[in-house]
């Protein structure tokens, strides 16, 4: 979370650096600030909520800046006030600094710089670090830098400017992403927390490894590591697509984004089936097919969405290719010792490829010597530059921070690789044939239940007025309830849960009563008898039953209080259209409470804290 950008050449206008926090406003919109030397003076302009409000407060200020940094903020330390907003300056106003990610040991470094006669204006872990560097500080930046790092304990991504040095931005990263963008030509450079903030794709760019301090000038950087040796760093070019941020006629970008599904899902198989073999293959990856088939075990890690899609990935592993597949949450993943053997490939997902939870299971699995493969979105991003071997989803950019397009992607790609774990196995040619008769049927079935928007809209209507969810199904319809849920939690604030419908009588159906709605998923046809029991459970206990189930679909109608048909597909393809189902449900549900879809209170794009 939070979203650095900085600049530094001739006169910087102020709405070059707003153009560049607005690309990065995904990774949070509590705050936003701009800070810049001018003429040897300080120039700092601040404001809560998102950059929209920093943008109107600056329409009719024309300063020329030397040297600048900005930020959007997802506050960790501190409420959500203008005094706590970046960036922060130390306490003689020399140093201005921008901060990711989290000081840890900040009461210590506090308490210990108030001894030393320090003052403090917020409440942020943020400010003690500028007033950190401030305290070493006798004229030489860098080495002030290398003494507060030798102090802090966390895990950060910083950018400081100093009014003595009005021609240098400092920063240095651990954990978290930062690159610099240099155009020698035009004799100006850049620092971003995504080289996409950069809007152009004719940079030189050096991305910062942990430890690493930078002093980043109008057309070269310096580099140092943790020892203050010297860094050569070889810049790299990178096809940085222009993302146009546009709702192309649609209220909202996630209703857009929902929109784009058939042809996401379109791209994220294109050109990698073989119908002929019955298999698929990836353009990008790396591992060899004897690689492939030395996996005796995968472990899947992800957070949040690309948990859920982990979970539906193990067990299509399993039931297709025959391997064990556990798939873990990476946020407590990290903190185990798990049992990492030569034979093990893990495969993490993250949409950015900067989910800091995920990126330190990654360290971990890497350092036991595991083979990883990342699932991304982002060619760029930290965890396919850390990864062995990435497959893309191309998805394109998703800009409303609940996701949608990039789960279903996730969700066509893991089963391409099932598929072509499962045909280097044991799966016969015609059973391949047939799955990917099917995966290319999933944009049209994905078009006919956005076809039906109506009929959910009005469900919206009616469910909308319940703020109590249990949504249920059983094997793979039971991650699809977990996502479902996270979906409406995410944008319209209600309480729901996601739970494996066999296990409600072991205690949560204590809950159910006539305030209670239910969400039936039933699109897993191995256990839709048993699905049809769980159902009249609940009915019988006062639940409002709305269940989700094929066309055709029998007993059921006598059951539930309103139904939602979809097009019959095979188990392990179902949870793809049954969750472009519930992202609309969910999207109508918020709507109708007038909640902020695209930025949900409380949550960012990227998740780079802990």
């Amino acid at each position: 979370m939070c979203g650095i950008f900085g600049h530094i050449g001739q006169d910087i206008p102020l709405h070059a650096l707003l153009s560049g926090l607005k690309r990065l406003e995904y990774r949070g919109y509590d705050s936003s600030g701009i800070a810049g030397i001018s003429g040897g003076q300080f120039y700092c302009f601040k404001e809560i909520g998102k950059i929209s409000s920093l943008e109107k407060s600056l329409q009719n200020k024309l300063i020329p800046l030397e040297a600048a940094i900005a930020h959007t903020r997802w506050a960790t330390h501190g409420r959500v006030t203008r005094e706590n907003a970046h960036p922060h300056f130390d306490q003689s106003g020399d140093i201005a600094l921008v901060h990711n990610g989290i000081l840890e040991n900040y009461e210590a470094l506090r308490e210990m710089l108030k001894n030393h006669g320090a003052t403090f204006k917020s409440d942020t872990d943020t400010e003690v670090i500028a007033q950190l560097i401030a305290h070493f500080y006798q004229g030489d930046l860098l080495q002030a830098m290398q003494q507060a790092l030798a102090l802090m304990k966390g895990f950060w991504g910083l950018a400081l400017i100093h009014r003595d040095h009005p021609q240098c931005i400092v920063a240095t990263a651990r954990q978290n992403p930062l690159v610099v963008g240099i155009s020698s030509k035009e004799k100006q450079a850049f620092i971003a927390s995504d080289p996409y903030a950069f809007e152009r794709a004719d940079l030189d760019l050096y991305f910062l490894k942990d430890g690493e301090v930078a002093l980043i000038y109008r057309d070269h950087i310096e580099v140092f590591d943790e020892q203050n040796r010297a860094v050569t760093k070889t810049p790299e070019q990178l096809e940085l697509a222009q993302i146009e941020i546009s709702k192309k006629g649609f209220e909202h970008f996630m209703l857009k984004e929902i929109f784009e599904q058939p042809s996401t899902i379109q791209s994220a198989f294109h050109n990698r089936l073989i119908p002929d073999f019955g298999t698929a293959q990836f353009e990008s990856l790396s591992l060899s097919p004897q690689q492939l088939l030395a996996a005796e075990r995968i472990i899947i890690l992800g957070c949040g969405s690309s948990w859920h899609a982990g979970q539906l990935a193990a067990l299509t592993l399993e039931e297709l290719a025959g391997l064990p597949t556990q798939a873990e949450i990476a946020s407590e993943f990290r903190y185990k010792n798990p049992v990492i053997s030569p034979t093990t490939l893990v495969i993490a997902i993250s949409q950015s490829g900067e989910t800091l939870d995920t990126l330190a299971a990654v360290r971990e699995v890497k350092a036991k010597g595991a083979t990883v493969l990342a699932i991304c979105n982002i060619p760029s991003s930290a965890l396919t530059r850390m990864a062995d071997a990435t497959i893309l989803l191309r998805a394109g950019p998703e800009i409303s921070v609940c996701s949608t397009k990039a789960f279903t992607s996730q969700l066509t790609v893991l089963t391409l690789f099932a598929l072509q774990m499962a045909r280097l196995r044991h799966m016969h040619k015609e059973e391949g044939q047939q799955l990917i008769q099917e995966i290319s049927e999933l944009p049209a079935i994905i078009q006919m239940i956005l076809d039906k928007y109506d009929a959910l809209a009005k469900l919206a209507r009616k469910y909308a007025q319940f703020d109590r969810f249990f949504f249920l199904g059983r094997h793979y319809m039971y991650p699809t309830s977990l996502e479902g849920a996270l979906k409406l939690k995410e944008i319209s604030y209600l309480n729901a849960s996601g739970y494996p419908a066999g296990e409600l009588k072991h205690g949560p159906i204590a809950l159910v009563d006539e305030s209670c709605a239910i969400i039936g998923m039933g699109g897993n046809a191995r256990t839709y008898e048993k699905f049809v029991s769980n159902m009249l459970e609940v009915k019988a206990r006062g639940g409002v039953v709305l269940a989700f189930v094929p066309e055709g679909a029998p007993q059921i109608e006598a059951i539930a209080d309103d139904l939602f048909y979809l097009p019959r597909v095979s188990d392990p393809l179902a949870s793809i259209p049954y969750s472009v189902a519930l992202q609309l449900l969910a999207y109508f549900i918020a709507k109708e409470l007038k909640t902020d879809i695209d930025q949900p209170r409380n949550l960012a794009k990227s998740v780079t804290v802990e």
